[in-house]
């Protein structure tokens, strides 16, 4: 079981637990009421998100889940086990077991609207309705997709492998855009405008397509100093900040950007940057590193760090409640921490 250690020196932090393993993925009920905690040891706990009290533990999968999902459209988990699974967001029940078509699901994402859920394992995405019955399947990628994420209307979503990026749109069969690269993809990020999508690489570049795709339009940004898994998009598709380094580097995607144009340069951390997330209405950007340090920043405005912390062991997973005021924070040793936001 998890053990709430509560936070009384600082009164912006909410209170932290140690788990009982690595944490592998966090997620907010959609009220922001509970928070979920996946771990590596294959149990997934449900805590009160106030006070972090315990609510539930799920048995998950039995080789350990990968992620965690929590949408209007249901709470649902993922893992080694080659399966999804549907949970009753009210009683945690477990509901539907679904295949994912290989033996280790890597990817899972609710669309924005919760209508649908993308899963990927191997080399096959799959896209589900809410309820889990099957609506689409794709799986000719060429190699084991590392990457997906949606449109913010919910109605294409995209995968990213060795070679490039393919959009599907829900209910057609062959994807309406093909995004090449050739190198593979490690990450992948749709503006929230829906004009481009980033991706980031094995080869330690960032990739750029504005959409509808033309040839010759493609932008790839290099000087990093490992390869890049670490997007994130701000809330009006101005900036994109990226890892692949100690350093966080935000492109100023505004106007004709990024081309031509010197990237911001977020220096604080001492270990390479392993998670990064901007707030859904906010302006502030959180990162953290593999030796624990967290950091909000608001880049555009300041160089510097809002506010840092740390927590025990390298973040290994980063999530902004919907409202924007309070984060959450995951590590490798076990600890969550939920720190208090002003907007």
């Amino acid at each position: 079981m998890s053990r709430v250690v509560p936070r009384t020196i600082d009164p912006r932090s909410r209170w932290s637990l140690v788990a009982n393993d690595h944490v592998s993925s966090l997620a907010w009920s959609p009220d922001d009421k509970h928070l979920a905690v996946a771990t590596s040891a294959g149990t997934i706990f449900v805590h009160d998100a106030a006070t972090g009290a315990g609510i539930a533990e799920l048995p998950g999968h039995a080789s350990g889940p990968t992620q965690v999902r929590w949408s209007t459209g249901g709470l649902a988990t993922c893992g080694q086990d080659g399966r999804v699974r549907l949970w009753d967001a009210t009683t945690y029940e477990p509901g539907a077991m679904l295949d994912a078509g290989a033996n280790w699901v890597d990817h899972l994402a609710w669309s924005p609207d919760g209508a649908f859920l993308a899963s990927a394992a191997g080399r096959v995405l799959r896209i589900w309705n809410a309820s889990g019955e099957l609506r689409a399947e794709h799986a000719d990628f060429p190699s084991t997709i590392a990457a997906i994420c949606w449109r913010p209307d919910g109605k294409a979503v995209g995968a990213g492998c060795y070679g490039g990026v393919r959009l599907f749109r829900i209910g057609e069969d062959e994807p309406y855009q093909d995004l090449a690269w050739k190198g593979s993809i490690l990450s992948l990020a749709w503006s929230p405008s829906a004009r481009y999508v980033a991706a980031g690489s094995q080869e330690a570049t960032v990739n750029f397509w504005r959409l509808p795709f033309r040839d010759g339009e493609q932008l790839h940004m290099s000087g990093y100093a490992t390869k890049i898994r670490e997007l994130a998009w701000d809330k009006d598709s101005w900036f994109l900040a990226t890892g692949g380094g100690e350093i966080v580097t935000v492109w100023n995607v505004s106007g004709k950007g990024p081309a031509g144009t010197r990237p911001l340069q977020l220096e604080g951390h001492l270990r390479n940057v392993t998670h990064l997330l901007y707030q859904s209405r906010g302006s502030f950007l959180a990162s953290g590193d593999g030796e624990g340090r967290a950091m909000l920043w608001q880049p555009g405005k300041s160089s510097q760090p809002v506010r840092e912390g740390g927590i025990e062991g390298a973040v290994s997973s980063v999530v902004w409640s919907h409202d924007d005021h309070a984060i959450a924070w995951g590590s490798a040793a076990g600890e969550v921490a939920v720190w208090n936001v002003s907007r």
